[in-house]
């Protein structure tokens, strides 16, 4: 408790008297004690709101699955000199008592010391959980629970951690989802209030630091620090003593964006993180003016009724760029080299690949979407690897997860037994269930009649059609990783048609999302009449 109870000493970095607490707990069972989810403890300096009870933030949160556990929400205040014994007793005994009813933890190990900057050009993760951290920044002290024991069965389903992360959004903003690693965790946030601070570009070319000091907070030196990197390199550096409401500093060459920070020599602590942030050198604006006349569409409907509608219409007349186009030092020949960089890094790792078969040539360029397709499924399918899409055939499926190097990785295959297109069919469709029994059962005479020996193959496929589950069009290629967040890529298109015709494969933000949305559709398809093939 050394390094809070020294962050607390007043004027050091604020003048706190109270702590705001928000706890989000679960009982689990009836009459269960209550375990937690997520504590936050904000300092602040405000009046004491008297001594009324604990409220509560609304009713009890329930979920779909889960009906014996109850979510709730917690908010009140406490004086600032509770709170490190309050603190040392959740050491001794696991157990959190800030509002007088008893709130379990399980195992906490303090983190070290963060300091959480505002937002800039680039969000930062932590300020979805932090309470109106948009000034100087706070600190952060952590005590985190690394099993999170009690909450598991939320990291196994992520849906069910986005039903209860939307409806506590619903009450605090506070979102579980977006910093979900935090869960178990208790979080003491100290805003540095002692000071206010602004770091700004000046037309010059130099920035400006300007301050302002609490007026119960005695005034000292400080130091501010600038710097920026580009291409790898520390391209700009600049320190100086801040004892003026205004300090300038000379930071000058880069092309890059610029981080600052402001720092109290006399204590050793952090103030102020600023960045990153760059100045605006040139800008680009397209001049474009309506048309007087809107286009008109008159058209027969395909049940034969009359449909019409306008469409207002703008001129472009360009683009006229303002200020200092070149970019860098070499003409702009550095920003383009990075973003070639760039786009072969994602090419390489199939984060980004784009396949245009007008101009490679369409043989080629299907061969390669494929085998980029199994480079994937050899690269991150050591636990499994699942495909998606809803014309998914035997064929695709042995051209794709068939290829898998891994013994005993879990395959699945997903389709909606759906012919594609270029079958005859003017959407794809096939008319009702006799229909998709005939592909089913195309689709397993197929994989029957393979010869192998099946060394290390655990694959099954699976079709959705009657009333089970729900219609699907988007096709993605997913790994179900088994320590860390699963990965998904979209393909763009059919694995029937890959690199046939124009389209992306590209690894998507959320892998976890689509995971749980295959795994929620895959169980409602566990009956036997879904089943086309299976091994072993």
């Amino acid at each position: 408790m050394t390094t809070l109870a020294k962050l607390l000493t007043h004027g050091l970095i604020g003048t706190y008297t109270h702590f705001e607490a928000t706890e989000i707990f679960v009982s689990r069972g009836k009459n269960a004690a209550a375990e937690n989810v997520l504590t936050v403890l904000v300092a602040e300096d405000r009046k004491p709101d008297g001594t009324e009870a604990p409220p509560y933030l609304g009713d009890r949160i329930k979920l779909q699955s889960l009906d014996d556990w109850n979510f709730g929400i917690k908010r009140y205040t406490r004086p600032i000199s509770e709170l490190i014994a309050t603190l040392d007793k959740l050491k001794e005994t696991g157990v959190w008592e800030g509002s007088g009813e008893p709130l379990k933890f399980g195992t906490l190990h303090e983190v070290p010391l963060q300091f959480v900057p505002p937002d800039s050009t680039e969000p930062v993760p932590w300020n979805r959980v932090l309470k109106s951290n948009f000034w100087n920044g706070s600190h952060v002290v952590e005590w985190s629970d690394k099993k999170k024991n009690a909450l598991e069965v939320l990291f196994q389903s992520p849906h069910l951690l986005q039903e209860l992360a939307g409806k506590v959004l619903e009450r605090v903003p506070i979102d579980l989802a977006g910093l979900s690693d935090r869960l178990g965790n208790l979080i003491v946030q100290l805003p540095v209030t002692a000071i206010m601070s602004k770091f700004a570009p000046l037309r010059t070319g130099e920035w400006l630091v300007s301050i302002a000091w609490h007026p119960n907070v005695e005034q000292r030196r400080l130091r501010a620090v600038c710097f920026s990197d580009f291409d790898g390199i520390a391209e700009s550096f600049v320190s100086a003593p801040v004892q003026s409401p205004e300090t300038k500093l000379t930071a000058t060459g880069s092309k890059g964006l610029h981080r600052a920070f402001l720092w109290d020599e006399q204590n050793d602590v952090l103030l102020a993180v600023w960045g990153p942030t760059g100045f605006i050198d040139s800008a680009s604006f397209n001049m474009m003016t309506p048309d007087n006349e809107p286009r008109t569409l008159a058209y027969t409907a395909a049940d034969g009724s009359k449909v019409s509608f306008r469409i207002g219409l703008s001129n472009n007349h360009g683009r006229f760029p303002v200020g200092d186009t070149s970019g860098d030092e070499t003409g702009g020949q550095t920003r383009k080299r990075l973003y070639r960089e760039q786009e072969e890094a994602l090419k390489r790792d199939k984060v980004f690949v784009q396949y245009q078969p007008d101009l490679a040539g369409r043989e080629q360029a299907r061969e390669q979407a494929i085998r980029d397709v199994r480079f994937l499924i050899n690269r991150y399918g050591q636990f499994g690897a699942w495909l998606w899409d809803p014309y998914l055939g035997a064929y695709d499926v042995i051209n794709t997860l068939f290829w898998s190097g891994h013994w005993g990785a879990d395959l699945r295959a997903l389709t909606a037994a759906r012919e594609p297109p270029a079958c005859g069919k003017t959407d794809g469709e096939p008319s009702g269930n006799t229909a998709k029994g005939d592909f089913v059962n195309r689709q397993r005479g197929i994989l029957e009649s393979v010869e192998s020996n099946w060394r290390g193959l655990c694959l099954e496929f699976r079709a959705r059609h009657g009333q089970a589950g729900w219609g699907f069009h988007d096709r993605f290629l997913i790994f179900p990783q088994q320590r860390d967040a699963a990965l998904a890529w979209s393909l763009g298109t059919s694995v029937n048609s890959l690199g046939s015709e124009h389209h992306i494969i590209q690894k998507v933000t959320d892998g976890e999302l689509v995971k749980g949305a295959f795994e929620r559709l895959w169980e409602q398809l566990a009956d036997a009449e879904h089943l086309i093939w299976k091994k072993p």
